[in-house]
């Protein structure tokens, strides 16, 4: 009997077992199909990662323009071109510094005839038909003969000319300056001299105490929501033998500096616009219907900065400029709560004239604002120390300056590509630093810095073999161009010999 139980014993221990095992292997299936019916990738964090990064490495780069360098087609650089037709010439002219429809109009305006019409009525007609093609920047001019194209073209030439670009760099500075400082007083006496007076002890609806001499919180509730209290409280809680006198004083300082320094180019006569605007949450407080708790509501408000220029360049060097200009904020303080509001400054300058490298201060505001009011009960206020108790003060004082300033220059044109992209790069780049205390505790292997490091590299290598790539690209499109040429120098020396040809049979 003892062998029959140990054996069964034995067989229960192996049936279990085999359970567990079974257990563990009918888990592993369910993974594996799991994974290959596509919800491995779920577990499979590595692969997401590395795709994340390399998506984010790629669009972080930023590339030069390949096309940079490609020239305007020779035809477009080339002199102008005449047709003989059978009522004239038409002459075929590429603008070079202006719009195609300025030097129309030029054309429509300085070759016209004074004629009258049925009616007696004097006009100006144009002496040519004037065609205009946009796409192309292209004149047709239709003239009577060559002697009037002629006129036509030295006209283009003289007027026809690079338009002076400008630089405009405008400094608007204005700083601000506030201070508030108030006290105001809770004062109650129960049982005044044992003759059952009471003295102050107003109270709300909510039975607080409110002040008998109140301060800023009468202009501004939020006010009466924090300070200091300090005083005297004596039989707390004990009706009709309290004695209350408490002073809550408060000062509040806040001050905003603005710096904004927009820079515009712009051709001679054109006006140029920019505009940054910031959509700010503005906290209202609604407090209009009866019976109704106060609530708030938040609204947005556009906040706009906008420089706005024209230039106009003389003869005797100096720039004239029309000017508008709009600095908004929404983090002045104001009041004893120091809440941050919206303001806007404007000004609007029809013309003054600047000599280049000089600048003007086109306008400025100096602004100062002092406000006290005193409460209190007469005689009582004005005694040393004590008066304090019996009477209560808000003060405020604020200041503000804005300095609008322009500096008008002769633009040196544009900067070389690739001196541009290496300087936003630089602007772009994650900063420099060094390892700390806090670095080495949390990251003592370096795998962090490690990383970086062989971000940069593979960022770097990939910029130089995209820079390969478009020295590749020019030097391929360089040889095209010098074929092409060899090819029109080859065709007019064959043009040229066949007519040579032609001039000595005829001889």
């Amino acid at each position: 009997m003892l062998i029959i139980r140990r054996v069964t014993k034995v067989i229960m221990s192996s049936s279990r077992k085999i359970s567990r095992s079974q257990r563990i292997i009918g888990g592993l299936a369910v993974i594996v199909m799991l994974c290959a019916g596509g919800c491995g990738d779920f577990f499979a964090q590595k692969p997401t990662e590395l795709q994340t990064r390399a998506i984010l490495n790629e669009l972080e780069q930023i590339k030069e323009n390949p096309y940079i360098k490609n020239p305007l087609p020779e035809m477009y650089r080339g002199p102008a071109k005449r047709i003989k037709v059978k009522n004239g010439v038409k002459l075929f002219y590429f603008t070079k510094q202006h719009p195609v429809a300025n030097l129309a109009k030029l054309i429509n305006n300085q070759f016209a005839t004074m004629t009258t019409d049925n009616k007696g009525k004097t006009f100006y007609a144009p002496d040519y038909a004037v065609s205009e093609s946009p796409a192309t920047n292209q004149l047709i001019v239709d003239c009577p003969n060559d002697q009037e194209a002629d006129k036509v073209l030295e006209f283009l030439e003289k007027v026809d000319v690079p338009p002076i670009q400008v630089n405009i760099d405008c400094l608007i500075l204005e700083r601000f300056a506030d201070v508030t400082m108030d006290w105001e007083t809770s004062i109650m006496v129960e049982n005044l001299l044992g003759e059952k007076i009471t003295l102050g002890g107003k109270k709300d609806s909510s039975g607080n105490l409110l002040p008998a001499f109140p301060g800023a919180s009468l202009r501004e509730s939020k006010r009466s929501t924090f300070g200091l209290d300090f005083g005297y409280w004596k039989n707390k809680g004990v009706t009709g033998h309290e004695f209350r006198a408490v002073v809550d004083l408060l000062i509040s300082r806040g001050y905003l500096k603005i710096m904004m320094n927009p820079t515009l180019e712009t051709i001679n006569g054109r006006k140029a616009t920019i505009k940054a605007r910031d959509f700010a949450p503005i906290e209202r407080i609604v407090t209009e219907k009866t019976g109704v708790t106060p609530y708030s509501l938040t609204d947005f408000k556009w906040v706009e900065d906008i420089l706005e220029v024209t230039p106009h360049v003389f003869a005797d060097g100096s720039i004239g400029l029309a000017t508008k200009v709009q600095l908004g904020s929404r983090s002045k303080p104001e009041g004893v709560v120091q809440t941050s509001i919206i303001t806007e400054r404007t000004i609007e300058v029809e013309e003054n004239r600047i000599k280049p490298g000089n600048s003007l201060v086109i306008g400025g505001i100096r602004k100062t604002e002092q406000r006290a009011v005193i409460r209190g009960i007469p005689f009582f206020k004005d005694i040393p120390i004590i008066g304090i108790l019996f009477s209560s003060k808000d003060f405020e004082e604020k200041g503000t300056e804005i300095i609008f300033i322009l500096t008008p220059s002769i633009s040196s044109g544009g900067v070389e590509h690739a001196k541009m992209m290496e300087e936003i790069r630089q602007k772009y780049a994650e900063p420099k630093y060094e390892r700390g205390l806090g670095e080495v505790l949390t990251d003592p292997f370096g795998t962090e810095v490690y990383r970086e490091q062989v971000e940069q590299k593979a960022a770097q290598a990939e910029f130089e073999r995209f820079k390969a790539e478009i020295e590749k690209v020019q030097a391929m499109e360089e040889v095209d161009q010098i074929k092409e040429k060899l090819l029109k120098t080859a065709e007019e020396v064959l043009t040229e010999k066949a007519r040579a040809e032609r001039i000595c049979a005829i001889a």
